[in-house]
C-alpha cells in the first residue's frame, strides 16, 4: 500500500520512531559497549510492542478505523515505557531502589543464574548510569523522548479526517 494516506505515514512515524529508539539502545550496547541493567532491558519491551502493533496495523486488510486504535494503543505504550523510564531515573538518583537484580543480589543461587550473570560482560546496577549526557542519563532522555512520542501519537489519533474510512 503506498504511503499516500495520513493513517499509513502515522503508522510509518512511530514504526520509525520505536525502531530508532532499539536501534540507538543496541549500537549503545554494541558498539559502545555500554551494557543495559535489568530495567534497560524493560524498558526496550514497549518499543518492540508497538513495531509489532504497526507491522500489523499496516497490513492491506485493515481499516483506518481499526489503525487509529492501534496509534490510540501506541501512544498508551508510549506512556507505559515513559513510567519504566521514569522508574530507572528515580533508581539512578537514588530516590527509591531498584530492583534486587540491578544490584547484582539474587534470591536464588542456581547455575543458571550464575552463567546469566556471567554472560552480560561490564553489566552495571542499575542505580549507575551508563551514560550522562548535559546532566541527563539515557533512562532521563527515553522519558523525554516517550512523553514526546506518547503527545504526538495521541494528537495523530484525533485528527478525525486521517481516519475516514477509503474506498
Amino acid at each position: 500500500m503506498p504511503l499516500q494516506h495520513r493513517d499509513s505515514q502515522t503508522l510509518l512515524a512511530i514504526g520509525l520512531c520505536s525502531g530508532g529508539a532499539l536501534l540507538l539502545a543496541l549500537v549503545a550496547q554494541y558498539g559502545f559497549d555500554l551494557w543495559p541493567c535489568t530495567i534497560c532491558y524493560w524498558q526496550r519491551v514497549p518499543y518492540g510492542f508497538t513495531i509489532f502493533m504497526v507491522v500489523l496495523a499496516a497490513m492491506p486488510v485493515v481499516d483506518a478505523p481499526s489503525r487509529r486504535l492501534v496509534v490510540q494503543i501506541c501512544a498508551g505504550l508510549f506512556l507505559i515505557n515513559a513510567g519504566i523510564a521514569f522508574y530507572h531515573v528515580g533508581v539512578e538518583t537514588r530516590w527509591w531502589p531498584g530492583p534486587a537484580e540491578c544490584a547484582g543480589q539474587v534470591k536464588d543461587y542456581s547455575t543458571n543464574d550464575l552463567l546469566a550473570s556471567l554472560n552480560q560482560p561490564g553489566r552495571t546496577g542499575c542505580e549507575n548510569p551508563a551514560l550522562v549526557v548535559l546532566g541527563i542519563s539515557m533512562a532521563g532522555y527515553n522519558v523525554i523522548a516517550c512523553l514526546i512520542f506518547a503527545t504526538l501519537s495521541t494528537w495523530a489519533s484525533r485528527q478525525s479526517s486521517w481516519w475516514s474510512v477509503r474506498a
